[in-house]
């Protein structure tokens, strides 16, 4: 979906010729190039990227830290992050994960709820938001990881510096604006911005100011990857998923919204506390967000993954327990 747009941002919003300026032929290296820079790392007056020597120890230490990145996804994901859950809680059941456990807020003791969170599943969200962040990031950062192997040091077609890493630093991740605009990926922001510029225009929202644009455009963009989402969602025949895809972006972009307000009016009291501390504060109202919503968007598919298992095994020993019988015969 992302490369769709970026395709359609190409050649019908941004039309950037695919014609060398130097030569009157097409310029197929340029062209590449293009097609697949995705994030516009090349964005520039020319098309095609400056050829750029790169010595044969300068690959083998690209290629050796990729092969070290992706050895330590492998260790981390497998041995830790995938049955961590288990590993802390024991057993768990698909109960855990159904529709009265994706609410948390309405549950607490404060209102007086028929069935009140527990401690056990307070622990298993804080583990689980964690485990799902780090999922996240790591299926995204993984493939691009072994993509930059191959492309820059198996086939030669790129050069390391087209390649930078996927993901931003998580220490700017203390604001939710923080969290998607500098430390996720910004894989989709060039595409979906074209196709939300395009709109845009359409609907007039320019002449309404350069800030309402700019509100709209981001809005949009959120919106389009909810959408491309829950494309995938109703492609797999899970239409509520496919609802909750829109809902959980569209969701991000109004917390993000209030979220800017709040800080312009706590301004003045940002000198009250050092700066680390205010960080501080951010990283815990992150988490909470996340504690919040990763659930909300995620334990559906849990329980429902968990629920097959189960009935798999069901299967399995109804099976074994109806050959024995035969067998005893």
């Amino acid at each position: 979906m992302i490369w769709v747009a970026h395709i359609i941002s190409l050649l019908y919003v941004d039309q950037i010729p695919s014609r060398s300026k130097s030569r009157k032929q097409w310029d197929m290296k340029a062209a590449y190039k293009l097609l697949f820079d995705v994030r516009h790392l090349s964005d520039g007056p020319e098309t095609s990227l400056p050829a750029v020597s790169t010595s044969k120890s300068t690959l083998i230490a690209f290629v050796a830290y990729r092969l070290l990145k992706l050895i330590a996804y492998w260790l981390l994901t497998v041995h830790l992050f995938t049955p961590l859950i288990p590993l802390v809680f024991g057993p768990v059941e698909p109960w855990e994960f159904d529709q009265y456990a994706q609410t948390y807020l309405r549950r607490l003791p404060l209102f007086e709820a028929t069935e009140p969170v527990t401690l056990r599943e307070t622990l298993i969200r804080v583990v689980f938001t964690f485990r799902w962040i780090w999922l996240s990031y790591v299926d995204i950062g993984a493939a691009h990881t072994f993509l930059s192997i191959i492309f820059v040091g198996i086939l030669r077609l790129d050069s390391p510096a087209e390649w930078p890493p996927m993901f931003g630093s998580p220490s700017k991740a203390f604001t939710i604006r923080g969290y998607w605009g500098r430390f996720w990926h910004r894989l989709v922001h060039k595409p979906y911005l074209s196709l939300a510029k395009v709109v845009s225009d359409r609907l007039c929202v320019p002449s309404l100011g350069h800030k309402a644009e700019k509100i709209f455009l981001a809005f949009l963009i959120f919106f389009i990857s909810g959408v491309a989402h829950a494309m995938v969602s109703l492609q797999r025949g899970k239409l509520i998923e496919a609802v909750d895809d829109v809902a959980f972006y569209c969701i991000n972009f109004f917390v993000m919204a209030i979220e800017v307000v709040v800080l312009d009016l706590a301004g003045p009291m940002r000198g009250l506390l050092p700066q680390w501390c205010w960080k501080i504060v951010g990283y815990a109202w992150v988490f909470t967000f996340w504690f919040w919503a990763a659930p909300k968007w995620s334990y559906p598919e849990v329980h429902g993954e968990m629920l097959k298992e189960t009935e798999r095994q069901n299967r399995a020993l109804g099976l074994g327990l109806f050959t024995g019988l035969l067998g005893g015969e």
